[in-house]
């Protein structure tokens, strides 16, 4: 399943300075100064230099699933548009795996490394996260990137009003505070709330709390679908959506909801509080089938390289974010969910290793057939088949 790890890749830093500095959209951006841009003329300019041009700040990073579409769009206005605009892709990135993105696509593309400056000017926690400047060095949109197209750079161009979807995001929101605090938490709830304004998707499990490991989930923002996949724990790719799924649409606020789960044991039962409740609140319901579906195999090819992921470690650990997945004492099961949040079919694991692993992962999605590489050296190879999968069905009656 989509995991707590999709949180870690989409938060970014905050600062109490937001208030003071943050500019907004009809504002006149200050001549901030760009430092060691890559894959650019000159290393140094500045806004002022750009003068004259619309120009797009993108803030995304290489490990963000949904920034990369998002550039690679950018990537080809740049090449419809190279007089009038000028990209500059802001990456929460360490320098040389930037420096790889450049070289595996090559583009007119400016980019550089976030700075304390820009994270003023344009304080965000969500990627991606985009900022058009017109010609006049004012700020016409603050928006998610996958909203800019061709037509809005056109508008731009010929002096027109644009209205792209505001990103508002709450830049004081704590995600490491509990955001529905308990008076008795030996007792039992289940509770159904709205959507939070400005806040990410994301969901909490307590693996690490001695008093709710195994009896809470906290879940926020998340569409009905996304919320019975959560308590079903099955990933996307088990998931049947027989619904009009554009009626449940996530870009529309109404559409997310919150939900705070205790049970009175660690014994599971939290899920079934948890689709209980919305089945008696919502018309969408769900059933579990069984059908045979094309899906990724992990096997072993070499059972000498696997051995050494025994793990040596007492404390279990496990972050993951796009190309990279670091854990320790963790089973099998747990590296094969990670693989089928990158594929595009269910994962099924064949490798009948049983013991603990401890194991660092790091792949280039840049580099065409890096990931089978990287599980080449860990003893491990994916293959396609087809196998009998247990799948959640979403429908409406």
């Amino acid at each position: 399943m989509k995991k707590i790890g999709i949180l870690l890749m989409l938060l970014a830093l905050t600062s109490t300075t937001y208030a003071q500095t943050k500019l907004n959209i009809g504002d006149k951006v200050p001549a901030i100064e760009f430092s060691n841009l890559l894959n650019s003329e000159t290393t140094n300019t500045s806004l002022t230099a750009l003068k004259g041009k619309i120009v797009i700040l993108d803030f995304w990073a290489t490990w963000c699933g949904p920034c990369i579409p998002a550039m690679k769009n950018l990537i080809k206005l740049q090449e419809e548009f190279p007089n009038d605009i000028q990209v500059i892709g802001i990456a929460e990135d360490k320098p040389e795996r930037l420096q790889r993105f450049i070289d595996n696509l090559p583009s007119k593309v400016w980019f550089g490394l976030q700075t304390e400056t820009l994270e003023k000017y344009f304080p965000y926690r969500i990627l991606s996260h985009a900022i058009i400047i017109n010609k006049e060095g004012k700020i016409v949109a603050i928006t998610s990137t996958d909203n800019i197209s061709k037509e809005v750079i056109q508008n731009i161009k010929n002096g027109k009003k644009i209205s792209l979807p505001f990103k508002e995001e709450n830049i004081t929101f704590d995600y490491e505070a509990d955001p529905f605090p308990v008076k008795n938490p030996n007792a039992e709830r289940v509770l159904l709330k709205g959507g939070i304004s400005g806040v990410s998707s994301y969901s909490r499990g307590y693996l690490n709390d001695k008093t709710f490991n195994g009896r809470r989930l906290t879940i926020i923002n998340q569409t009905i679908p996304s919320m019975y996949r959560n308590l079903y724990q099955k990933s996307y790719n088990r998931t049947v959506l027989e619904i009009d799924k554009a009626a449940y649409s996530y870009k529309d606020p109404k559409n997310k909801y919150c939900l705070d789960i205790i049970s009175k044991k660690a014994d599971g039962s939290m899920y079934a509080l948890g689709i209980a409740k919305l089945k008696e609140t919502f018309s969408v319901k769900t059933k579990l089938e069984r059908r045979t579906i094309p899906v990724y195999v992990l096997s072993v090819i070499d059972r000498t390289k696997l051995k050494k992921l025994k793990s040596t470690t007492k404390k279990r650990t496990l972050e993951f974010r796009g190309y990279e997945f670091h854990a320790k004492k963790i089973r099998m099961t747990d590296f094969t969910n990670y693989i089928e949040n990158e594929t595009p079919v269910p994962v099924i694991d064949e490798t009948n290793y049983l013991e603990f692993i401890d194991i660092d992962f790091v792949f280039d999605p840049q580099k065409k057939g890096s990931f089978k590489e990287e599980l080449a050296k860990i003893g491990l190879k994916l293959s396609k088949a087809e196998r009998e999968v247990e799948l959640l069905v979403i429908y409406e009656e």
